[in-house]
């Protein structure tokens, strides 16, 4: 197990106050305040979120421009075509524009391009073919803010472009200080604009697109329902911060999925063949479930057939497709993990600041991932770059404190294509100069060795007489988490372990914990040989007798209708 360094947070609040104003427990109060959650006001949204407290889409810039330009394209019948992206936010997006132009009226078609034949956003060829075709309209989704030279040509053709994006603008520096640096669209709506008011600048496109659809309006209760289910599946798998709207998306869009798991019937047969009809769908069945079937189209294939899925009602193809995206994120796994494993041995100490890898085996479309997975194992930044056509192509993930989109874009002029936000970009490049990117990013790097040690942090040390099924369901008032809201994690020093099984092929440890206030099981995954080394170092027996300082969240275990309350342990130490 990676060294972590815990770090026990602290608060001036007044937690009795907090707890008695809520009707919360303390414990719950200090989690809230730790997330900086101090006046009633803000608390009490955060408790309970609703879309009646959506900020007015109005006040976002381009949105009423691009609903006045799209309102007649619909009145004229012009051609509109939405061009998204591949991953799980593109293709949710381009759904929920899609359906909603069409419920509307309008004349509409889609467009995907290709991860590996055409790479991210927009390209020349796409466009003009495009043009070919006869669009009109052309709607970039979850692309577009960086696509100076192919809106140019869409603009020289005839073509209105309306970019609806959440990515970073590029920036240039002037005498009056840096300044967005942004395509020739005819309405441009990224909130991460400068000059754009909207007070909530972390909605991914399909928050976005969820956002303009309601806003142009035409919809029934049940399918503004539905965008809004679609909506809070691209939010959580693109991983933004899950405060404000986006925490508002995700909480009533996981209540609506629940309530009605086939309210989109394509997404209702991924659910079916996934196993989740029966189960509830929270954070983790979207995260590591659902989200990646949808997302290995687009890596090894084509994510039209994403779009497809969730665009069709007949049932035998419905679930034809549903099985052929769980097929391919099986080989999609089996490509990651033997892309990991080359990565990993090509490592050497001592290990730059920012990790450039390349690995001309490795398919370009597990990049990403691969590159969070080293990012994970060294605490350092990571680029990972595969062989493309004629180029190298890569995916980077970053640490906090270090924008890694930044970072690159001092260094443009090296890249044929670039994109991205401070934790994760995208690149392509020459081979050559990937020598250049090394050097340049690790000369520039002011993080610390203490910088790559991950920090766990933990909200309140707890006396085990604290842990209880009360306690557990409150704190799932405070769920979804994630980015932005992290899971609630807290510390017990010397629990003293009676006993520990091994399961599940040895890949869950299940714990029995003896306290003054009775037992309390505890279960991990993954951790079996950390917790077999460390038994060992210490000298102790690996099934009991000894005690433990254990970092855990605290989660409710339903059998055979029974609740009770567990622990999960995130890190432990074995006392000597």
């Amino acid at each position: 197990m990676k060294t972590s360094r815990w770090v026990v947070l602290e608060t001036d609040a007044d937690l009795t106050l907090m707890s008695k104003v809520l009707g919360i427990s303390p414990v719950t109060a200090n989690v809230m305040a730790n997330r900086g959650l101090r006046t009633k006001k803000t608390a009490l949204n955060f408790l309970a979120p609703s879309s009646a407290k959506m900020h007015d889409t109005l006040e976002m810039k381009g949105v009423a421009k691009a609903i006045a330009l799209l309102s007649q394209a619909i009145k004229e019948k012009s051609k509109i075509m939405i061009y998204g992206d591949y991953d799980v936010d593109g293709v949710m997006s381009t759904v929920i524009l899609y359906k909603m132009l069409v419920l509307n009226g309008a004349n509409v078609d889609f467009y995907i391009p290709h991860r590996i034949e055409e790479g991210y956003g927009l390209n020349e060829k796409a466009v003009r073919q495009l043009y070919e075709d006869g669009v009109e309209i052309l709607l970039t989704v979850d692309n577009g803010i960086s696509a100076m030279n192919e809106i140019t040509i869409a603009n020289e053709l005839g073509m209105k472009v309306i970019v609806l994006d959440h990515h970073e603008p590029g920036f240039v520096e002037t005498d009056a200080g840096r300044e967005d640096e942004l395509p020739p669209a005819a309405v441009i709506i990224d909130p991460k604009q400068a000059d754009c008011p909207y007070p909530f600048k972390e909605l991914c496109a399909g928050g976005l697109a969820y956002k303009l659809a309601i806003a142009l309006g035409g919809l029934t209760g049940d399918q503004q329902d539905e965008l809004l289910a679609l909506a809070a599946i691209a939010t959580v798998c693109d991983i933004v911060n899950l405060q404000d709207e986006n925490r508002i998306i995700v909480k009533e869009g996981l209540k609506i999925l629940n309530a009605n798991k086939l309210i989109n019937p394509g997404l209702g047969s991924l659910i079916t063949t996934r196993g989740y009809l029966d189960k509830p769908i929270d954070g983790f069945c979207i995260g590591f479930v659902l989200g990646p079937c949808l997302n290995a189209t687009g890596r090894l294939g084509s994510a039209r057939k994403s779009v497809e899925l969730l665009l069709t009602v007949e049932s035998t193809m419905r679930i034809a497709i549903a099985a052929e995206l769980c097929s391919l994120n099986d080989e999609r796994k089996k490509l990651t993990t033997d892309c990991v494993s080359r990565a990993i041995s090509s490592l050497s100490e001592p290990l730059d600041k920012i990790l450039v890898l390349t690995d001309i085996e490795a398919h370009e479309s597990v990049a990403g991932i691969v590159a969070g997975r080293i990012k994970e194992d060294t605490g350092r930044p990571t680029i990972l770059l595969t062989q493309g056509d004629g180029a190298m192509k890569g995916s980077g993930r970053s640490i906090e404190g270090y924008n890694l989109f930044e970072a690159l874009f001092a260094h443009k002029h090296l890249f044929t294509r670039f994109g991205g936000h401070p934790m994760a970009a995208g690149l392509t490049m020459p081979s050559e100069n990937i020598p250049k990117l090394r050097e340049a990013l690790n000369g520039e790097c002011s993080l610390t060795e203490n910088d790559f040690i991950p920090s766990i942090f933990i909200d309140r040390e707890l006396e085990a007489a604290d842990i209880n099924l009360k306690l557990s369901n409150e704190l799932t008032r405070l769920a979804p988490f994630g980015k932005g809201n992290r899971e609630p994690l807290f510390l017990s020093r010397k629990l003293y372990v009676e006993h520990c099984r091994v399961i599940n092929e040895k890949s869950t440890l299940i714990f029995t914990f003896s306290t003054v206030a009775g037992k309390l099981k505890g279960i991990t995954f993954g951790m079996n040989e950390a917790y077999t080394n460390a038994v060992k170092a210490a000298g102790v027996r690996p099934l009991g007798g000894f005690y433990m300082d254990v970092v855990y969240g605290i989660e409710t275990n339903t059998y055979n209708g029974i609740s009770s309350v567990q622990i999960r342990l995130k890190d432990f130490k074995v006392n000597m």
